[in-house]
Order: C-alpha cells, then sequence, then structure tokens
C-alpha cells in the first residue's frame, strides 16, 4: 500500500506516519493475551493498518485514519474504536465500497478459536459465513460522518470505567467467589480508593498520548523535516 495515494478528508495532505507491524502498539496488541477478551467476547477489532496526518493540528485520536485498500477511501480512526468498536467479531467492511478491511487477530485469540473449533464451526459455516461484513460505519443519507468531538468528560468517564473494572474484578468478585486473601468487606473498601487512582492515571495516560492536539511549533518542525 503506497500512503502517497491517500489524502487526508480534513487538510487535503498526503504526509501519514503510517501505523503497523511492527509498531509497538500493534505488537501490542497481537501479543497481550488479556486482548483475547475483547475479541472473543467484546468483538473488537482492530485494522492491519492505520494512517496518522502529519499536517492537522489535532489530537492524535482526531487524526487516525483507517484506509481501504480497495477504494482508497479514509475513514475516522475512532470508528473502529468505542461503542462502534464492538460486535465486530468477523471484522469490519468498507462503508464506501463494501470490501473488506483487513484486521489483525491476537495471537492468544486464534488459540482459543483453534481450541473451541468444534464450537463454533458449524454454526458459523452454515450461517455467519453467508453474512455481510458490518460496515465500519453507516452513514446517514449519504452524509459523512463525524465523531463526536472529546471533551474532558471523555477523559473521565474513560479513567473511571476503567477503575471501575478494576474494582470489580480485582476486589468485588474474588470477594464473591471467596477467593480474596483479605476477609470480608475489608478488601472492597481498600481498593476502592486504590482503584480511583488507578482511573485517574489511566484517563490521564489516554488523555496526554492520545487526546493532546499538538503544538505549532511541533507542526512546524514536522514540515521543515518533510521538505528537506
Amino acid at each position: 500500500m503506497n500512503i502517497q495515494t491517500y489524502k487526508c478528508p480534513k487538510c487535503d495532505g498526503s504526509h501519514f506516519k503510517r501505523w503497523e507491524l511492527p509498531h509497538p502498539l500493534i505488537l501490542h496488541w497481537i501479543l497481550n493475551p488479556a486482548i483475547a477478551f475483547n475479541e472473543i467476547v467484546l468483538g473488537t477489532r482492530v485494522p492491519k493498518t492505520l494512517l496518522i496526518c502529519q499536517d492537522c493540528e489535532e489530537s492524535l485520536l482526531d487524526r487516525g485514519y483507517v484506509p481501504c485498500p480497495s477504494c482508497g477511501a479514509m475513514h475516522p480512526g475512532r470508528f473502529a474504536s468505542g461503542m462502534r468498536g464492538f460486535r465486530n467479531w468477523r471484522g469490519f467492511s468498507c462503508p464506501s465500497c463494501g470490501k473488506p478491511i483487513p484486521c489483525i487477530w491476537n495471537v492468544f485469540s486464534l488459540l482459543i478459536l483453534l481450541l473451541t473449533f468444534p464450537l463454533w464451526s458449524l454454526p458459523y459455516y452454515l450461517y455467519f459465513q453467508k453474512q455481510p461484513l458490518k460496515p465500519l460505519f453507516f452513514s446517514e443519507e449519504n452524509k459523512r460522518l463525524t465523531p463526536q468531538p472529546l471533551t474532558k468528560r471523555t477523559w473521565v468517564f474513560m479513567g473511571a470505567a476503567w477503575g471501575g473494572i478494576m474494582w470489580i474484578f480485582v476486589y468485588i468478585l474474588p470477594l464473591l467467589t471467596g477467593s480474596g486473601n483479605v476477609p470480608g468487606w475489608v478488601s472492597v473498601f481498600i481498593g476502592l480508593p486504590i482503584s480511583a487512582l488507578g482511573g485517574f492515571a489511566f484517563g490521564f495516560f489516554m488523555w496526554f498520548f492520545l487526546g493532546r492536539t499538538p503544538s505549532r511549533k511541533k507542526q512546524g518542525e514536522q514540515a521543515v523535516a518533510t521538505v528537506k
């Protein structure tokens, strides 16, 4: 895939940074055992290639695009995450041409699918294989959709959700199953501030790396580097 043939839908630029193997984040998705839960249970899939526009003055999340290798359309990468990113167990298709967009697989997800092959193979080949892939997003009256703008509430909600999930799985479930090392509800109350602090750290981390808008100075340095 030649990224020079793609144009940013917002700034019409052609200076992109390619995220694909062996990019660390893509490699993390493939090798992290916990990602198998996202793929097998939640149906979250990650496109094989993500292009980050280097000319736009927006956050990293708003500069990421999923390119279609068939028709060349550029779709906002945020449509591949969040609530729209769930229930895509078989992957997703391009909203413009309907062709499949290549996605990657976690190695532990593939191992689980291999071990459970007798359970899902027959229903898949008889029914699900014939169903068309769900588009990355559904357009409304042929209008181009844009994701909702990111606000402070986005990162607060993201951190609170992550901290809440950690609190439930690390402290609540062991109490209900009787496998906790600290007796009674003591561990639940101890884990509440710890989970809250962890959620805050996660939300701040996501904002710092994904939600900040690059400074004009950095953009100017990138432009000079591109000219050279």
